[in-house]
């Protein structure tokens, strides 16, 4: 056979095969097309969402004259002076420090008495009527417990006491562990801890060095979850702090006067709330997702 017949007959089978080959069908036309508009609705709803922490950021860096202008300017000459009159001159580096230390406590407190409670509640038989008992109470309103929690901290001399505002936000927050761990504990085979056992480990032992790995994302959802219920609660902080534990959230409204509103520098004490709390999340955002559907799978 020729090198030409040869030419020949490959592109004839080759053109076979191309004209053999299955067009493009409509489904999969509608699928690229309903992916696209997906993709750009999803888009607006997250620029929808963000618009205003963004809003927030660039403002916090804007003086009074780009602030208060007519049309909105999204290229200007930053400037860091909202941030220094805020907390430099105004004194919100202490409410800074209050809420973290708040925050901190409550949530390493509400884990180290909150963790162990739900491993046994899942390894027992009556746990379920302690948890609806507990989730009942975690269904109280926090308006009913501020009046009976001031008048007591009144009372015992512990108002304006880091204590005091501790002790409130773990009503909210050992609650809330107890029911979001015990989904995760439910989830590890009792086998596990029979096999623990086998190999001479105590309760304790198996709990910390068996157990508690892997229920690790839970620990990482439950806790990011707690500091930012504690570093945003506003309630609580109102009735029991004073001028010594006040937190951020309760200090904010005191840059809206009978004189004026300083725009700028809300929008700068805004900025510094809001940042910790997302750079923590972020952080651990692998840890959030694997324990929000793990605690998912194990309610299932």
């Amino acid at each position: 056979m020729s090198i030409s017949t040869a030419t020949d007959t490959r592109a004839i089978v080759t053109g076979r095969r191309a004209s053999s080959a299955p067009p493009r069908s409509a489904g999969s036309t509608r699928r690229r097309i309903f992916g696209i508009v997906s993709g750009v609705i999803a888009a607006g709803l997250i620029l929808a969402y963000l618009s205003p922490m963004i809003w927030l950021f660039l403002t916090s860096f804007k003086d009074r004259v780009d602030i208060f202008s007519q049309s909105p300017t999204l290229f200007f000459t930053p400037t860091l002076n909202n941030y220094i009159e805020a907390f430099v001159e105004k004194g919100f580096t202490d409410n800074l420090v209050n809420s973290a230390i708040v925050g901190v406590i409550s949530t390493v407190i509400a884990l180290a008495v909150g963790v162990p409670a739900p491993y046994s509640l899942s390894r027992i038989a009556k746990g379920e009527t302690f948890m609806m008992a507990l989730l009942a109470a975690r269904l109280l309103p926090a308006m009913v417990l501020a009046v009976p929690l001031f008048v007591l901290a009144s009372t015992l001399g512990l108002r304006d006491t880091y204590f005091a505002l501790i002790a409130a936000h773990l009503t909210f927050a050992l609650p809330f562990t107890v029911w979001m761990m015990r989904g995760f504990f439910i989830s590890v085979p009792v086998s596990l801890d029979e096999a623990a056992r086998l190999d001479g480990c105590g309760e304790w032992s198996t709990f910390f060095r068996v157990i508690l790995p892997i229920v690790k994302p839970g620990l990482a959802a439950t806790a990011i979850f707690c500091l930012i219920n504690s570093w945003n609660e506003f309630l609580f902080a109102l009735v029991l702090t004073g001028r010594h534990t006040e937190t951020l959230p309760v200090a904010i409204p005191s840059l809206i006067t009978p004189i004026g509103t300083s725009w700028g520098q809300v929008a700068a004490v805004g900025t510094v709330t809001i940042l910790p709390v997302l750079i923590v999340a972020f952080i651990v955002q692998k840890h959030i997702v694997t324990g929000m559907t793990g605690g998912a799978i194990s309610a299932e």
